[in-house]
């Protein structure tokens, strides 16, 4: 089969898990379907009432569009936010897809990775249960963006940078990266034509969103940053933001945390991956709740990072692949039937456990404790295998 016939194959199978886990996962019955944040992207498409939402909800205007133009044809808000992730969730995946194949990557290490995403819970399964949220979206067009900068430096490239800026304030890491990269090849030219406007663009969405200079100057205030970062100061905060670091991509990233001089050697052969970091890094940090749901923007970066460990493991994948698939399944664990109260106990675990949510569990500890214990013995697995080949 030719890669497009793999990727073609690869895409059809993930949205038809993505639709059988999104069926046997149920809808949030929060605000009648909606979740926490819907009414108010409901108000932006149905009523055109931009004042109802706030400066952070603002932030993402690609989301109530292409949600406005999913309900233009269904006329229904919970549906056109349906439609959207699932759109948003075959670009995330064709986007994981491309990247491999521009990082010529072994199949096998492709199809593990796709599998990864199709029961990753953050952000693909939270976003099935939860429609009214904008971070698949966003991830998904920085990842596309990220991709067509390894593809070209043309103006499909230009425009997909556009799309990543206006789906998140996240969306900057795309053209970050795009200039590290021309910068670096000393293309300075192509630069300034692919990505100024993606930058212009940025910061029009963030002047606007903010409600002008005045907005900004507050937002960079050192009083401001701090009371944002204030949750890292918390033991519990930092444990649980860790195990979502550690298997962001499931057994994949749990594999190449196992050797970190791996991802070392990643950016030392890449120095613009470090671009992907330097621009996400800052809103996690800052994103207080939201953290859980930041960091899968850190996906492109690790899709690289992945594609490094896979051709320097090439000879030797199918153990690995194996152990990466089960821990993968021990971490996102798909077969669970969410409910509101599962939605924030699997997934935000420190707003439960920190009374931010009206949400109760009687075995919240237990079941925390046997995810970091696998998580733990996971990377331990990982780290054994990786010393028994050497």
């Amino acid at each position: 089969m030719t890669r497009t016939a793999v990727n073609a194959a690869l895409v059809i199978a993930a949205c038809l898990v993505y639709l059988a886990l999104a069926a046997m996962s149920g809808r949030t019955s929060i605000n009648d379907g909606l979740g926490p944040d819907g009414p108010i992207y409901a108000a932006m498409v149905v009523d055109h009432n931009l004042q109802a939402a706030s400066a952070v909800k603002k932030l993402a205007p690609a989301f109530p569009l292409a949600t406005a133009i999913a309900y233009a044809i269904v006329g229904n808000i919970e549906s056109s936010f349906l439609i959207v992730n699932i759109v948003a969730f075959l670009v995330l995946v064709f986007a994981a897809c491309w990247t491999f194949d521009l990082m010529s990557t072994p199949v096998s290490l492709k199809i593990a990775a796709v599998a990864t995403l199709c029961v990753l819970g953050l952000p693909s399964l939270t976003s099935a249960f939860d429609p009214g949220q904008p971070y698949l979206l966003g991830v998904a067009l920085v990842s596309l963006a990220v991709a067509a900068s390894e593809w070209s430096s043309g103006i499909v490239t230009g425009i997909l940078h556009i799309g990543a800026t206006l789906a998140s304030p996240v969306g900057i890491a795309g053209p970050l990266y795009g200039i590290c990269k021309h910068w670096r090849a000393r293309r300075v030219p192509t630069m300034v034509v692919v990505y100024a406007p993606a930058l212009l663009v940025w910061i029009a969405v963030q002047y606007w969103a903010r409600g002008g200079a005045a907005g900004l100057v507050d937002l960079m205030r050192v009083s401001r940053v701090r009371a944002d970062a204030v949750f890292w100061s918390e033991a519990a905060f930092i444990l649980y933001g860790l195990y979502f670091l550690v298997t962001i991509l499931g057994g994949l990233t749990i594999l190449v945390w196992s050797h970190p001089r791996g991802i070392k050697d990643a950016i030392s052969t890449r120095p613009e991956l470090i671009a992907l970091l330097v621009s996400v890094v800052p809103f996690i940090v800052t994103g207080g709740l939201e953290v859980p749901r930041i960091i899968p923007f850190l996906l492109p970066f690790w899709f690289f990072v992945v594609c490094a460990w896979g051709r320097d493991h090439a000879a030797r994948l199918t153990v690995p692949l194996v152990l990466a698939v089960v821990l993968t399944l021990l971490t996102q664990h798909p077969w669970t039937k969410l409910t509101d109260t599962r939605y924030f106990v699997d997934w935000f675990p420190y707003s439960v456990a920190a009374g931010r949510v009206n949400v109760s569990d009687a075995g919240f500890d237990a079941t925390w404790r046997v995810r970091m214990f696998i998580a733990a013995g996971g990377l331990a697995a990982c780290i054994a295998w990786r010393r028994s080949r050497t």
